[in-house]
């Protein structure tokens, strides 16, 4: 039996696609980074080296349908996986909308604008809510983060390489940064430039790895962990790491990884409900976060790095994805519908702010399905924010859904990925 382990609050980029043997109750995952898989046998004339029992795997993966070769008898996938139809509506679950029939015959729903992997353009929105478009081309951008010295932006691009990319604002160039075959996601700059911290699958559970900002020298790992880290931000000094750790217990926990040589990882916050997407205020006083102790997500402050000496709640009826202006007098965040909100931060000994209010009004890429990450970033002068916009920027409105239905999709399968 196939299935899918879809965690809580992992995202599509996270799932699994694994197989329970029904006889003997073995399990093993056969995928990392697609759910939802389907079993379309192979001819029963073959003669290749799976024999009669070699099919293949149909999953879903980053917005598209991908495919592997798949051993029945051994519960095996081999060889590298291959896209087989793009650009296909994901579910609220992590999921695409198809199904393949018994007979070979594959159904699904296409969506120009609507999936993880589906193309967006970048695009500059000032506090007037003018845009101007960046002539970085059509890719499935997120996670934007841009460098400390505003030269460019890293972003993971999570298309069929699924890696971190850099774009260079004067010379109009998107470079790779990374190249494994496995996710690689949620880039952050060290406050230097000098590198850039990601989560990565490369060896398994998603850990946290760091390597050269301009692609020179080998890329290290920094943690070791069985459970999954990302949504990553360091602190203005450079001391530490901070990040979303999934535990076994208390879900997503806060957590802190010191950079001084010992790379210690001690808890930050961590209790019974999620805490992520933290993130230190530039004079390294407050740690601005989301949490759903609530009963939905809210924005949170607390001082920093002493965590446990006060709380309070920024947001008024939902929010998530905080960010401070550079000047740390303002602290932004999305609420519900996608808006971009601000509120005011005072002067003074203790925490205050001022009442929250719109700044950019929804219809941009700043919520995506499963991926609870920030999806925008703000200019070095805080005048601009770097946004996602849905689509190839041409402004033209992305196609309605359309329910396709291919014949004999088995056959086009032996032809695109060989057993």
């Amino acid at each position: 039996m196939l299935f899918s382990i879809i965690a809580q609050t992992g995202g599509l980029d996270a799932a699994q696609v694994a197989v329970l043997d029904l006889q003997t109750g073995a399990r093993k995952v056969l995928v990392r980074g697609g759910s939802h898989a389907h079993y379309v046998p192979g001819s029963p004339t073959s003669t290749t080296l799976l024999g009669s029992e070699g099919g293949h795997l149909v999953y879903a993966a980053a917005g598209t349908l991908r495919a592997v070769a798949f051993d029945l008898a051994r519960l095996e996938v081999r060889g590298t996986p291959v896209p087989v139809v793009a650009q296909v509506v994901s579910t609220s679950v992590g999921g695409v909308d198809a199904v393949v029939a018994g007979d070979g015959t594959l159904v699904y729903v296409s969506g120009g604008g609507s999936g993880v992997g589906a193309q967006r353009s970048l695009v500059w929105v000032n506090r007037q809510g003018q845009e101007a478009a960046i002539a970085a081309p059509p890719r499935s951008y997120l996670y934007p983060r841009i460098s400390p010295d505003g030269a460019g932006v890293a972003l993971w691009i999570a298309d069929l390489e699924s890696d971190i990319w850099r774009w260079d604002f004067a010379r109009a160039t998107l470079t790779r940064l990374t190249f494994d075959d496995a996710v690689d996601a949620h880039p952050v700059w060290t406050p230097d430039g000098r590198r850039i911290i990601f989560s990565s699958e490369r060896a398994g559970a998603r850990n946290l790895y760091w390597q050269a900002a301009d692609g020179t020298g080998a890329v290290e790992r920094l943690t070791e962990s069985p459970s999954q880290q990302d949504k990553t931000t360091v602190s203005p000094d450079g001391t530490r790491v901070i990040f979303g750790e999934t535990m076994p217990k208390t879900g997503i926990d806060l957590m802190q990884m010191m950079l001084d040589g010992t790379r210690r990882v001690t808890p930050l916050i961590q209790t019974s409900f999620i805490e992520e997407n933290g993130i230190v205020s530039p004079d390294g006083r407050w740690l601005a976060y989301e949490a759903n102790d609530s009963g939905r997500f809210e924005v949170y402050v607390r001082p920093f790095p002493d965590v446990n000496s006060g709380k309070w709640q920024v947001s008024s009826g939902g929010g998530t994805r905080p960010l401070w202006a550079p000047n740390g007098q303002e602290l932004f965040y999305v609420s519900p519908a996608g808006a971009l909100m601000r509120v005011g931060v005072e002067r003074g000994p203790s925490w205050g702010t001022t009442v929250p209010t719109l700044l950019i009004k929804e219809g941009y890429v700043t919520m995506l399905g499963g991926n609870p990450g920030r999806l925008y970033d703000i200019s070095a002068d805080g005048q601009r924010f770097l946004m996602i916009k849905a689509g190839d920027g041409s402004g033209q409105t992305a196609a309605a859904p359309s329910l396709i239905v291919v014949q004999h999709f088995d056959e086009e399968l032996r032809r695109l990925v060989p057993r």
